[in-house]
């Protein structure tokens, strides 16, 4: 998969926005900052997909991207 440069920006920036609401962020089960979780997409020709977390209430608590194992 090809990733470009403005794909990278622009993911990094929506994440930075999500974390700024006070959302966590995880990276294989680990806290991550934006940076890393962009950095390892670029890195990594892997899938990896986002997991979102809410809480009893119904709000938005974490994204957790996790890698998918392909068979």
């Amino acid at each position: 998969m090809s990733k470009n440069k403005s794909e990278m920006i622009s993911m990094k920036s929506r994440l930075e926005a999500i974390l700024e609401q006070g959302i966590e962020l995880y990276l294989d089960g680990k806290p991550a900052s934006p940076a890393g979780i962009v950095e390892r997409f670029v890195m990594e020709d892997s899938v990896y997909m986002p997991d979102f977390v809410i809480d009893e209430d119904g709000i938005l608590t974490q994204v957790r991207y996790d890698k998918i194992m392909e068979k």
